[in-house]
């Protein structure tokens, strides 16, 4: 791997510490290969709605998922790849 500049690591690094945060990782994990929406997320994860809602934007503001229109409901997908030993981040 080639170094990083410096505003690669911070981009890095801020993308690192929204995944820190337990159910945002657990977003992350349910939208891998389903697209689930808010709601379903939110029912999910136990979480309230809005906080739900609050952890997909801090997600997307970092490009690690995307907010899809579907109908009345807004759907969500990861857009990184999650596996045991490789992190992925598409950019």
């Amino acid at each position: 791997m080639s170094a990083l500049s410096t505003d690669e690591k911070e981009h890095v690094f801020q993308r690192i510490k929204v995944m820190s945060n337990r159910y945002r990782f657990e977003i992350l994990l349910l939208t891998q290969e389903e697209t689930p929406s808010i709601a379903e997320l939110s029912a999910r994860t136990k979480l309230a709605y809005n906080k739900c809602a609050d952890y997909v934007t801090a997600l997307e503001k970092q490009g690690l998922v995307t907010k899809i229109k579907d109908g009345r409901e807004v759907r969500v997908k990861s857009t990184m790849s999650l596996k045991l030993h490789d992190l992925h981040f598409e950019r």
